[in-house]
């Protein structure tokens, strides 16, 4: 579960409330980035920006205190408050990997909301649900729809939607503890989305048993401006990620995984549709899958088999092995990979790198380097290792 402290601005400065009440308002600093960057120095990835001012009058109003924090910290931000049209959301993601959340959006306007899903990615949109006595808020929480919670998360899966960060209003800014039993029934009820929780909590226990119910991330804010979670907390709980790499080689006619010693004698360590499954059950917080020889055979990408292992994973999926064009990494996204390895195509054409992160971003685009040692430093090698290049790793 990913741990995510959470920063609300009104007026530039880093505040919280309680229940969502602008009367309750408390400032605990004038200077946001200097929060933000405290936050960085514990290890922690990933930051929850929230513009409240942009949130109350349905416009971005905290440009200056967003900016400033994306540019000035290696953060990945959740920013939402306010965010109402395209040209506001390419504003933030030309900043670097960030996402947007979407309230008001995708309550009132959930054809706009599909199209954001589509142009964007779904990656890149992370639905807001507010909920309180079992309605849903929006535009700050300061109105509500009269639609139920399970009828609501079925029309956002409808449209796309692969992440919501659901809020227990009542709870928010209280320090009462999350509302366990609706995490955990939503969880139940729509495995198919990542819902971070939000709102409540008061302590590592909390934070133990969110991850425990399987909730994909929890955010913080109260408790850490209050000393219950301390920084030091925070640097215990940074993410460990653990990334199984299944290498694929078709094996008598059929995919299979095979490991070997430096990419020698090979050996069938199973099937990789079900290994995929296996460890994405088992807990693990992304999934490699390369085709070992598609470089070498000049064969292009395992496309079919990408769509097999999507549809029975809920983690990234980073999918290396033949590619060399721009159109062989757009159709490996629509099957379902979320980042592309890249190791002999740039090596060959340095160019296809920058051309490959200009039309699909830094955040989808990995460049690997497999490495020998050769005398006494290391040399890239290419063609699913069995080419030493010149090039020092």
């Amino acid at each position: 579960m990913e741990i995510i402290p959470a920063i609300d601005i009104i007026l530039g400065k880093c505040v919280r409330l309680a229940q969502g009440d602008y009367g309750t308002k408390k400032i605990y600093s004038s200077d946001s980035l200097k929060i933000a960057l405290a936050f960085q120095d514990t290890g922690i990835k990933k930051l929850h920006l929230v513009d409240l001012d942009g949130a109350k009058e349905g416009k971005v109003k905290n440009w200056k205190t967003i900016e400033e924090v994306a540019k000035k910290t290696n953060l990945v931000l959740q920013v939402g408050g306010g965010f109402q049209t395209e040209k506001d959301i390419k504003r933030l993601l030309s900043l670097g990997p960030h996402q947007v959340i979407l309230g008001t959006i995708a309550v009132r306007e959930p054809r706009k909301l599909k199209k954001f899903l589509k142009k964007f990615g779904s990656e890149k949109i992370i639905a807001d649900v507010g909920i309180k006595n079992g309605e849903i808020y929006f535009r700050g929480w300061q109105e509500k729809t009269k639609k139920d919670i399970n009828s609501f998360l079925k029309s956002l899966i409808k449209l796309g939607t692969k992440t919501i960060i659901c809020t227990d209003i009542e709870r928010d800014g209280t320090l009462r503890g999350p509302n366990f039993s609706l995490y955990k029934k939503l969880i139940l009820k729509f495995p198919q989305l990542k819902i971070i929780a939000s709102g409540g909590v008061r302590n590592i226990k909390d934070l133990e048993k969110l991850s425990k119910i399987g909730a994909s991330g929890a955010i913080i804010g109260k408790a850490i401006y209050e000393n219950k979670i301390s920084l030091n907390d925070l640097k215990s709980m940074a993410p460990k990620k653990i990334i199984p790499c299944l290498d694929c080689k078709k094996w008598r006619g059929k995919w299979s995984v095979v490991k070997g010693i430096k990419f020698e004698k090979l050996k069938l360590a199973g099937d990789p549709v079900k290994l995929a499954k296996k460890y994405s059950n088992e807990g693990a917080d992304e999934l490699a899958m390369l085709d070992i020889s598609a470089s070498l055979a000049n064969r292009k990408p395992f496309f079919n088999l990408v769509k097999k292992v999507a549809k029975v994973i809920k983690i990234p999926l980073t999918v290396g092995g033949g590619i060399a064009t721009l159109s062989d990494i757009e159709n490996l996204l629509r099957a379902g990979a979320d980042k592309i390895s890249l190791n002999t195509s740039i090596v060959k054409n340095p160019n296809f790198l920058s051309e490959a992160v200009k039309k699909f971003g830094s955040e989808r685009i990995v460049a690997a380097i497999d490495a020998k040692k050769q005398g006494k430093g290391w040399k890239v090698c290419i063609l699913g290792g069995t080419k030493v290049t010149k090039l020092d790793a």
